[in-house]
């Protein structure tokens, strides 16, 4: 199953829309888990938090990205 996940690109600063393989096993949501994802703003390769958006090195108290997730 895929699912969309919306990420702020550091890059170029805009909004980026990208689905995933979602393969949480049923009921369990991974906190701090991050997948390569390859950036079609800029092209280069960004990690993202499947939960969050976030992404690896973006500090705690910035507010880059929405949650959301489909």
């Amino acid at each position: 199953m895929q699912r969309q996940i919306l990420f702020r690109c550091p890059r170029t600063g805009m909004n980026v829309q990208q689905r995933i393989d979602d393969e949480r096993p049923e009921g369990r949501t991974p906190v701090d888990s991050y997948v390569p994802v390859r950036c079609p703003a800029c092209m280069s390769l960004h990690f993202v938090n499947t939960t969050t958006g976030r992404l690896l090195n973006e500090p705690n108290g910035q507010s880059g990205s929405t949650p959301r997730s489909a």
